[in-house]
């Protein structure tokens, strides 16, 4: 009986060593856990990616899973229609969460838009660290306010709050085995 595999008897072993070795992943990769409702996506990224990257892979990875509503918040098509969220207070999640918010005092003279920086700003510059937990939500559809010939402006004064269930111990002592 072996123990191990002889890779010498496996048809193409060679090709089978080398693309393990070509997709493992950077070991200076961010392990970010991104959370909604009860769902929670595992991605690993390099800290120089930018926001826009990170929101375009979480929208990747739920697509890839078929996941087209969370918590009956449909799944946006563009991935600039997702937000995201840091804690309040790291070490505990039950506090709370943010909206993540990009300082970037240079900006003030550039002309560039806050929008137009975060999707530049880099999971680094934004202080994003490794093993963190990251809310996200879906931006809702703006009713179309032409028919009032009002103006749309988004001022975002009501924050839609964020739905992130965090499990506890208690949660699996009331349920039968």
């Amino acid at each position: 009986m072996k123990d191990a595999l002889d890779y010498s008897e496996v048809p193409n072993a060679h090709h089978q060593k080398s693309k393990a070795t070509m997709s493992q992943v950077d070991p200076l990769s961010l392990t970010l856990l991104f959370k909604k409702h009860k769902t929670t996506v595992l991605l690993m990224l390099p800290p120089h990616e930018t926001i826009a990257t990170a929101q375009e892979m979480l929208l990747t990875a739920l697509r890839s899973r078929g996941i087209r509503e969370i918590n009956g918040d449909p799944v946006p098509d563009d991935f600039s229609d997702i937000e995201f969220g840091v804690t309040v207070d790291k070490n505990d999640l039950e506090k709370g969460w943010s909206k993540l918010e990009i300082a970037m005092p240079e900006l003030e003279n550039s002309g560039t838009s806050k929008r137009g920086a975060r999707k530049q700003t880099s999971l680094k510059a934004a202080d994003i660290r490794n093993g963190q937990v990251i809310a996200f939500r879906f931006r809702k559809p703006r009713e179309e306010s032409e028919k009032d010939g009002d103006l749309d402006i988004d001022l975002e004064l009501e924050d839609p709050g964020w739905d992130v269930v965090v499990p506890s111990l208690d949660d699996e002592e009331g349920e039968p085995n």
